[in-house]
């Protein structure tokens, strides 16, 4: 702030020349109304209403000085404290609601002997933002109506107003709540000169840990977690040539844990806001899901961002959220745009055309709600679930040819109970879940998004060893040095054969340069299909392990018996040869 220039006009009557001035050297040098709107959200206009009133009581109780100012006439001093009553600014009508700032900046122009007001307003489109998704036609329109009147009465040709600054998450552009005001400025984080001024960078979150003495691995910690905002960096008047970035912190996360003292947990503080809730409704649509999957293993996405938000922009939000019918890939980009300026994508790399997200905390949010839809979806009990992951733990933590064949059967029992507990069918049209490697897939998918420490990548597009062929890898997990590569087949029970399971380890480990870790397994699962009913559903599991004791070939048949399925540990020729 204090390297801040703000331009101020020469002369009450020169009205087009300005020069620039140090932004501290305004401080307390004009007078100020600031309101803030996030607590006026609701779900009906009545009580965003009644919440609108409540800011305007709080805004003119920082002013009820000027109940005595001798500038001001007794009727202008009854009229504030209509305002600053409890009571009676419950009975404000629209019409007043809407000319509050407006009235409160003229009252304070004349106590200063015609000195201009700054009007700041916090979290502008707090309320706009529920409203243009949840609201009904003729709610929303109120909601539009009386904010748009507050807007243009306190910031278009208001002869006291100096200047007006209003903070939010979005611009809402045509049709929207500024769409009257004229000489409008806009600035976000995608705005070289301004994004120095978003979240917090590395050398005053380094302060911080000094100041409240946290331990440097917790730190590091830290920084995976509430770190990863990219901007652009900005040097003096343009943007620099390198287009180098700056990772920011997220103010409020990084406070949130430092203020909780707690510097060995790690939590995600977005929890409260809900801003992403619909989020959940969505993951129904394949795209939207496909998407936050892959964001969820770590790749970067590209799509055309929308920075303006239109009504009809929202519009389309609230018809993907509330419908069913197949989003377009424009609803997909409104809707990552949407994520985007959320804070929930960050850029990555300084062409701005690309998108991931920023660090464990969003990931965490992310991922929660997920695991929410496929609870919802298969109706898996979560004990189940967390069975399933806490051995598939065990096997990341312990790659040890003894414990490997226990582990593995055990993962093999708690799989077949879920595998189980799902109602797949081969007709698209009956009832339950379509049988194939997808939704497969997906459950496994789920039972590794829920393990600790670990990193989960899922349909990863590489080279094969040993070929110039491409491919996709099903499931990749690393866990310090151990690495897994799983491959799912769906076979029909007419085509079982030993030969499927061998193609599919085959397959499995021809993804091995995926893997830079020093113990890894690699794992083929057939879930039969084709069964009369969900009790009958059978799997196999067939795995090869390069682990420090050695190469071990082992498998588990339909039956639950061990059974390698004529393989042996001759497979691994290739793989040892090419690493």
């Amino acid at each position: 702030i204090s390297q801040s220039k703000i331009l101020v006009q020469n002369s009450e009557d020169d009205v087009f020349c300005r020069h620039e001035v140090d932004a501290l050297k305004l401080q307390g040098t004009y007078p100020v109304i600031y309101i803030d709107f996030k607590n006026c959200v609701s779900d009906r206009f009545d009580t965003v209403r009644e919440g609108v009133k409540r800011a305007l009581n709080s805004c003119f109780k920082q002013h009820r000085y000027l109940e005595k100012s001798d500038n001001l006439d007794e009727e202008e001093k009854e009229k504030i404290k209509r305002y600053v009553g409890a009571i009676s600014s419950e009975g404000l009508n629209d019409d007043q609601i809407k000319s509050g700032l407006q009235f409160l900046s003229e009252m304070l122009y004349q106590h200063y002997d015609k000195k201009k007001v700054w009007i700041l307003i916090d979290e502008y489109d707090a309320v706009a933002n529920v409203a243009y998704r949840k609201f009904n036609a003729d709610d929303l329109d109120k909601t539009i109506e009386l904010f748009t009147g507050i807007y243009e009465n306190a910031l278009k040709g208001n002869p006291c107003l100096e200047k007006g600054v209003l903070t939010g998450v979005q611009y809402i552009a045509r049709s929207g709540m500024l769409s009257g005001l004229n000489n409008l400025g806009k600035f976000n984080f995608t705005d070289a000169k301004y994004a120095q001024y978003y979240g917090l960078d590395q050398g005053e979150v380094d302060l911080f840990f000094g100041h409240f003495q946290v331990p440097k691995p917790l730190g590091d910690k830290a920084k995976s977690w509430y770190n990863g905002y990219q901007v652009q960096k900005y040097n003096g008047n343009s943007v620099t040539s390198s287009q180098e970035l700056v990772s920011k912190y997220n103010i409020w996360s990084i406070v949130s844990y430092l203020k909780r003292g707690e510097f060995s947990h790690f939590k995600s503080h977005w929890e409260e806001s809900g801003n992403i809730d619909f989020l959940g409704e969505l993951l129904a649509q394949p795209k939207v899901r496909e998407k936050v999957e892959e964001l969820i293993d770590g790749a970067c996405i590209s799509f055309d961002r929308k920075d303006d938000f239109s009504a009809n922009d929202f519009k389309q939000l609230r018809n993907m959220i509330g419908g069913n019918k197949e989003i377009t890939s424009d609803g997909l980009a409104v809707l990552l745009s949407y994520l985007l300026i959320g804070g929930y994508l960050t850029i990555d790399g300084p062409t701005q055309n690309a998108y991931r997200l920023p660090n464990m905390e969003i990931m965490y949010e992310m991922g929660k709600r997920l695991i929410n839809y496929y609870q919802h979806i298969y109706a898996i009990d979560p004990a189940k679930i967390q069975s399933a992951t806490n051995v598939l733990q065990d096997i990341m933590s312990t790659p040890h040819r003894e414990r490997m064949q226990e582990h593995f059967k055990n993962f093999y029992d708690r799989v077949k109970e879920i595998i189980c507990t799902v109602r797949m069918v081969d007709d698209k049209n009956a009832e339950g879940v379509f049988a194939n490697e997808d939704i497969v897939h997906s459950l496994l998918n789920y039972i590794a998004l829920q393990t600790q420490h670990t990193t989960l990548g899922s349909e990863l597009y590489t080279t094969k060893l040993h070929s110039k062929q491409k491919g996709r890898a099903d499931i990749k997990i690393t866990h310090k040095d151990v690495g897994v590569i799983m491959e799912i087949k769906c076979v029909p029970v007419s085509d079982r054969s030993d030969s499927h399971m061998k193609e599919a380890l085959e397959q499995a480990m021809s993804y091995g340069n995926l893997l830079d870790t020093n113990k890894n397994l690699f794992i083929a699962i057939n879930v039969e299909r084709g069964t009369r009913t969900s009790e009958e559903r059978t799997i196999e599991l067939l795995c090869a392990s390069v682990v420090s004791d050695g190469q071990h070939v082992f498998g588990i048949n339909a039956s639950g018996f061990n059974d390698t399925f004529g393989v042996d540990n001759s497979i691994m020729k290739g793989f040892t040869d090419c690493r």
